[in-house]
């Protein structure tokens, strides 16, 4: 599996600083931070610290970044 960090000479892009900084201000996660970490740890083991990251803390259910609360459950992050 590649990602853009792995492949593109222009890594980071304009474009990708931009969603990045989007994604820090209002959703508190950073695009490139993840590339950096899949990159230090793996995919495998970055998927399995972003699942203990992303679940709801109620329900068990998996947190969507684009909402302040569960899907499931209704509780706030």
């Amino acid at each position: 599996m590649l990602f853009c960090s792995d492949k593109c000479e222009k890594f980071p892009c304009a474009r990708l600083k931009n969603l990045d900084k989007r994604y820090r201000t209002k959703y508190k996660m950073s695009m490139l931070e993840n590339l950096e970490n899949i990159k230090k740890f793996e995919i495998k083991k970055f998927v399995k610290f972003e699942q203990k990251r992303w679940k709801c803390p109620k329900c068990g259910e998996l947190l969507c970044v684009h909402r302040d609360s569960c899907l499931n459950c209704g509780e706030k992050r």
